[in-house]
């Protein structure tokens, strides 16, 4: 090899992996700027006229293209940028390479195919031989994802080529291309200090796109091990096959790691259609797609079933049908998608905004991918893929959180009216005070308690004196003022534990925990007295004020709920047979 004892291909590997690294963790870092130093623009000259034959059976070899028939049968390509779509074939290509007149350009030139997953690359240089400088001969160089990376002179996430210095510029340099995927090549000849200097800014920026995936899979798992959505869980999915598809079709996966070409392809093909499905997943439970949606729900499971397809065509090796489905899903799902999250904003689920414009921008990332392949452009569509694919991850963790957001206030307003129905369920609709079923259930509750941690627990009747003809001489409206205006007092003048319940009627019952009957009974006292203060205006010209019986008891070892009430009952009635508007207890 020309360069055995050459420091380049070192030296370059050592700065796209340092370039790659420090952008990766730059990204992550909080305070991530973009903020840098200009830097020289490369000197670079694009390869752009070629001529080229189209090998459909793939039998020719280098012997055979140089011999006299096939010579002359090299058409003219004339488009600037290599581009055959989607085939089977295999194309020869030839071209000059640029002529300069920088002397500075002679040494160190580096030729550089800009398509990280072409299949077979194989490049034939010409060069003077050593014996006869007059003569020509030709050195064999190979790449391509199906070749072992320890073929690469130079590694980097593309294929580059060192141009030796006895390269003959005025001879042909002839290509063999092979490969499954959109066989589209861009192709510069560029100094290898300008290589350097593109590198370290190309490396920067995948590093800063693997960075924000990086980021948005890390944050969004954290959430879902708190929240356990299964929305974040499908999120979390996408982005997880998306890295490493992105990692692994931008070429970077071969850097890291070696692999046979069977499981090279299989991790392309299984992690492009996992992204996909996770995303169809990650759609329907995002956007919330029910049974009443049967029509949506059924486009999504066939979609589902199409990306199964296009995976196990992929893993099988029938890569040019993986590549058509591949492309067709690219450029329809997104739309699909995009059609599903209107018509769920158009429902009224406000979180398709951001996954609208999420997939939207996406989709315009996607088109481009894909038509790149078929239409020469002089535009990068890796990079817009890139930008796009980040800014959608960044956006569907927004639209998660603003989904989580909806989710809350939903949440919140369900808790209201399930707590409004509770309690209105145990409230006495008049008084506001809870009522006899659920003073039934809570004096259980407290007897028990009371039983097993030896605490202690009083008991107050209420009954309001001579209610029923109160009733008959101003009426049920003003008896009922009365029966509201004692439970506002009540809730004033017991503590948080000490709990007020409408029995039935006029009786009024008080819970008193952590109080003996002594201390029970002068509660009572102060109620009564309180209850005895407040002043009623049945009719314009009276005012009269309502006084109470109270019955008090505590609970001791034997009682059980029944009779503990029992024996409190038997108070209030001691104090109603022995002149009313008083405490006894008993």
């Amino acid at each position: 090899m020309f360069n055995g004892t050459n420091p380049l291909p070192k030296r370059i590997f050592s700065i796209n992996l340092l370039s790659f690294l420090f952008a990766l963790l730059w990204s992550l870092s909080p305070s991530m700027s973009f903020a840098s130093q200009p830097m020289e623009q490369p000197t670079s000259y694009p390869i752009t006229h070629f001529e080229y034959i189209e090998d459909a059976r793939g039998v020719y070899d280098f012997t055979t293209i140089l011999s006299s028939p096939l010579v002359g049968q090299f058409q003219h390509y004339n488009k600037t940028v290599i581009s055959f779509g989607i085939t089977k074939s295999v194309y020869w290509i030839r071209f000059y390479l640029p002529h300069n007149n920088d002397d500075a350009l002679e040494f160190g030139q580096l030729l550089q195919l800009n398509n990280p997953n072409i299949d077979k690359i194989d490049l034939f240089l010409p060069v003077a031989d050593y014996s006869d400088p007059a003569k020509v001969r030709y050195v064999a160089k190979t790449a391509g994802v199906s070749r072992p990376s320890a073929t690469m002179d130079i590694r980097d996430n593309t294929w580059v080529f060192p141009i030796p210095q006895q390269i003959r510029k005025d001879h042909f340099l002839y290509l063999r291309l092979e490969s499954t995927s959109a066989l589209r090549l861009p192709m510069v000849l560029r100094q290898s200090s300008d290589f350097i200097s593109e590198t370290f800014l190309k490396n920067m920026g995948f590093g800063i796109f693997f960075g924000i995936l990086l980021s948005m899979f890390l944050y969004n798992l954290f959430i879902f091990f708190v929240l356990r959505d299964k929305a974040y869980l499908f999120y979390i999915l996408y982005i997880c096959f998306m890295f490493i598809y992105q990692f692994q079709v931008h070429g970077y996966l071969k850097l890291w790691v070696t692999l046979s070409y069977p499981i090279h392809n299989a991790i392309f093909w299984l992690c492009l259609s996992a992204a996909f499905i996770s995303a169809i997943y990650f759609t329907s439970n995002f956007l919330q797609v029910t049974k009443e949606n049967s029509h949506w729900d059924k486009i999504l499971k066939a979609l589902v079933g199409i990306a199964i397809l296009q995976g196990a065509l992929g893993v099988s090796g029938y890569n040019v049908w993986a590549n058509q489905i591949a492309h067709g899903l690219g450029l329809g799902g997104p739309l699909l998608i995009i059609g599903l999250a209107a018509f769920r904003f158009h429902q009224g689920f406000k979180p398709a905004r951001y996954y609208l414009l999420a997939w939207g921008i996406l989709s315009v990332g996607i088109i481009i991918w894909v038509l790149a392949a078929y239409i020469p452009d002089t535009f990068s569509a890796a990079t817009y893929l890139l930008v796009a694919t980040a800014s959608e991850a960044i956006l569907l963790s927004f639209a998660l959180s603003d989904r989580f957001r909806v989710m809350l206030r939903k949440e919140s307003a369900l808790k209201e009216h399930i707590q409004y129905y509770r309690d209105l369920s145990l409230s006495d609709a008049l008084t506001g005070l809870y009522n006899k079923r659920h003073f039934t259930k809570k004096l259980l509750q407290e007897v028990e308690f009371a039983h097993q941690n030896n605490t202690l627990l009083s008991l107050l009747m209420i009954d309001i004196d001579h209610f029923k003809a109160y009733n008959d001489q101003y009426g049920h409206w003003a008896g009922d003022q009365v029966l509201i205006r004692f439970g506002e007092a009540l809730s004033t003048t017991l503590e948080s534990r000490q709990l007020a319940f409408r029995y039935g009627g006029e009786e009024l019952v008080v819970l008193v925990p952590n109080a003996n009957c002594k201390e029970a009974t002068l509660l009572a006292e102060r109620i009564r007295q309180k209850l005895l203060a407040e002043e009623f205006t049945p009719d314009s010209d009276i005012n009269v004020s309502v006084s109470v019986s109270i019955g008090a008891t505590e609970l001791t070892s034997e009682d059980t709920p029944d009779s503990l009430f029992q024996r409190a009952d038997t108070a209030l009635y001691k104090a109603k047979e022995t002149g009313r508007n008083q405490v006894c207890m008993e």
